[in-house]
């Protein structure tokens, strides 16, 4: 059988999936923001995800399915990807939160662990900002 495409291996697929939930969870809202890409450039460029398939990712989502992540590991790192790229535009809006929390049920964890990762951020902003002061 011949390999149509390099992202055949499940650790790849995975990283895809993950770009994709990115993708959707940016585009709950309608659009699309600078902010929002930045983030998802961000983390495909941490998984060494290649431009054309960031691309294709972002244009076509449905082409790609989910696979979720077994180590606990990748888990948490892919659910921090989540609240971060829902933060970053400083507009926590209902349909983000609860698609993160969604997400975060369907990797094996509580839906509150989304609402304790969003305190911690936010905590950690608040030591930043007193830090400067």
């Amino acid at each position: 059988m011949e390999k149509k495409e390099k992202t055949n291996n499940s650790q790849d697929r995975q990283r895809l999936g993950q770009l994709k939930n990115l993708v959707m969870l940016a585009m709950a809202d309608g659009k699309l923001t600078d902010s929002e890409l930045a983030v998802i450039i961000a983390v495909a460029s941490r998984e060494n995800i290649s431009p054309d398939d960031l691309t294709k990712v972002i244009e076509d989502p449905d082409s790609v399915n989910i696979n979720l992540p077994d180590d606990e590991d990748t888990k948490l790192a892919y659910l921090r990807d989540m609240v971060a790229l829902m933060m970053v535009d400083g507009d926590l809006e209902e349909q983000e939160l609860a698609i993160c929390k969604i997400y975060a049920m369907a990797l094996g964890y509580r839906s509150s662990i989304v609402d304790g990762m969003i305190a911690g951020v936010i905590d950690s902003l608040d030591a930043e900002d007193a830090a400067a002061e």
